[in-house]
Parts: structure tokens; C-alpha cells; sequence
């Protein structure tokens, strides 16, 4: 190798010189520089779709402390839906069957001894309807006396 160097001309060994650390700097520029610029760019996305998402799940966090707070979700028109069902329930009926109301964190769970069953869908039914109250849990127990259960509802929502 080195008797082949030596036995080019001035000016060749300095384009092969000049050919050789340009050849160096492209490699270097596409195994190293390139693909770690490629990276820092990606990196440099995903914090600020990760910064979009923190502040989303921060205003989020605050509603829910807001809900919780209440003690049971309120509506729109300021009334709780702890009142709003048991006053549709009697309503509906289902005052004498309703033995237990409390809350239960955005919700209201509810404890129905010898309801009918009949009265107590309708009165699901046109709670999602009219008021937006959607069932999130119901367990029904089915009894001897036909058409009567006893049931556990977990309701939420509400406009």
C-alpha cells in the first residue's frame, strides 16, 4: 500500500487524500449525525403530544375533583341527582320499593326491595330518555311473587 503511495503524483494523493475524508464525513453524517437528528426531531413531537395530552388529562382531573366534591353528580339545572331519582322514583311508583339511595363517585347507587319489574325498567327507561341518566351497574334478584325483584342500580349522568 504504501509503495503504491508513494508512487503517485503530488496531485493525485491529494484527491484520493480529499476523496477518502469526504468519504469519511458522509459515513459519519449517515450512520451517526443523520439518524440521530432523525431521532431528537421524534423525540421533539412526542413531548409535545405528550405536554397536549398532560394538559387535557389536568383539566380532566379537575372536573372529576369538582364531581367528587358535590358528593353526587349535579345537573345542568343545579339539581342533584341524588334528588332527581328519588323523586322520580316515587313518581313512578317505586317509593315504597326504594330502600337505599347514596352516592357512589359520579353516581348514585340505589337498593330496590320488592319492586315491580315492570315499573322499574319503564322508570330506567324514561330516566335515559328525558333526563340522560344511564345505567352504569344493574343486578336484578328475581323472587317468587311473579313479576317482582328485588335490584341494585348504579346510575350516572344526567343534563
Amino acid at each position: 500500500m504504501r509503495h503504491y503511495w508513494h508512487n503517485l503524483q503530488a496531485r493525485e494523493q491529494r484527491t484520493l487524500l480529499l476523496g477518502g475524508v469526504v468519504t469519511l464525513l458522509l459515513l459519519l453524517y449517515g450512520t451517526v449525525l443523520d439518524p440521530f437528528a432523525q431521532e431528537m426531531q421524534r423525540l421533539e413531537q412526542r413531548v409535545a403530544e405528550d405536554r397536549e395530552l398532560l394538559a387535557w388529562m389536568e383539566q380532566a382531573a379537575v372536573q372529576v375533583k369538582q364531581l367528587r366534591g358535590s358528593g353526587a353528580a349535579r345537573r345542568a339545572d343545579g339539581q342533584s341527582l341524588l334528588s332527581l331519582l328519588d323523586a322520580s322514583a316515587k313518581q313512578s311508583g317505586l317509593g315504597a320499593a326504594l330502600k337505599q339511595v347514596k352516592p357512589e363517585g359520579v353516581g348514585v347507587r340505589l337498593r330496590f326491595e320488592t319492586a315491580g319489574f315492570d315499573a322499574l325498567v319503564g322508570w330506567l327507561g324514561r330516566l335515559a330518555a328525558e333526563q340522560g341518566v344511564g345505567v352504569t351497574t344493574l343486578t336484578l334478584e328475581r323472587l317468587a311473587q311473579p313479576g317482582r325483584v328485588n335490584a341494585t342500580v348504579v346510575l350516572e349522568g344526567g343534563q
